[in-house]
């Protein structure tokens, strides 16, 4: 694989992760209401969510559930279900903000319990499976070697751009949390921002 095509992949990268969508928009959401903590916690969960569809990706498995019905049915069900779920838990939250241990829902109170949330979204997410269908094979070439091998590769940097830039947004969203705690309007519309933002996107999964 050329440097060319690494770095122009890099680049391609770069714009499609600070394209503000619904992962990016949850880490900062979390990060401004819960804190920088639990906010890593989302990225990390993410993060491991984005090397799950890689390996699935690179070992074939993407392109058997897209091009199975019922698969994809079902997967994107599960996904669809699972954002109606935090919707519905964002939704019995205040509309304080506060990153007090107490404030953080009562079966969400450990670091892990934001990483399996953000796993899980990404997991149940088959627009992320899509979204490796789609760019991957352009940065690919037989005549470069193993196929798999660049896959990976490719992964690798994709996959680190988006933990780097995820834990700068993270870092500096959480640092807006004490002038939001003091701001009810804004309180309100971050919360509706995470149901809209779940629910539509639920609805797109099941839509398309």
């Amino acid at each position: 694989m050329s440097a060319e095509v690494l770095y122009t992949f890099f680049i391609t990268c770069f714009l499609l992760i600070i394209t503000p969508g619904p992962d990016l928009l949850y880490v900062v959401s979390q990060s401004i209401t819960r804190g920088k903590k639990y906010g890593y916690a989302v990225v990390i969960g993410q993060m491991g969510g984005l090397i799950f569809h890689l390996s699935l990706f690179a070992f074939g498995v993407s392109a058997l559930i897209i091009n199975s019905a019922y698969a994809l049915k079902a997967v994107k069900i599960f996904g669809a279900l699972y954002l109606f779920w935090l919707s519905y838990k964002v939704y019995q939250e205040e509309n304080v903000i506060t990153i007090e241990e107490n404030s953080v829902p009562k079966n969400d109170k450990t670091f892990m319990g934001f990483v399996r949330k953000g796993l899980l979204m990404n997991i149940l997410n088959p627009k992320v499976m899509m979204f490796f269908l789609a760019l991957f094979p352009g940065f690919i070439s037989e005549a470069a070697g193993s196929v798999k091998q660049q896959v990976f590769v490719l992964g690798s940097v994709f996959i680190s751009q988006a933990l780097v830039i995820f834990l700068i947004i993270c870092t500096i969203a959480a640092q807006l949390t004490e002038f939001m705690k003091n701001n009810k309007a804004v309180n309100v519309f971050l919360k509706w921002l995470q149901i809209i933002i779940f629910s539509g996107l639920g609805v797109f999964l099941l839509m398309n």
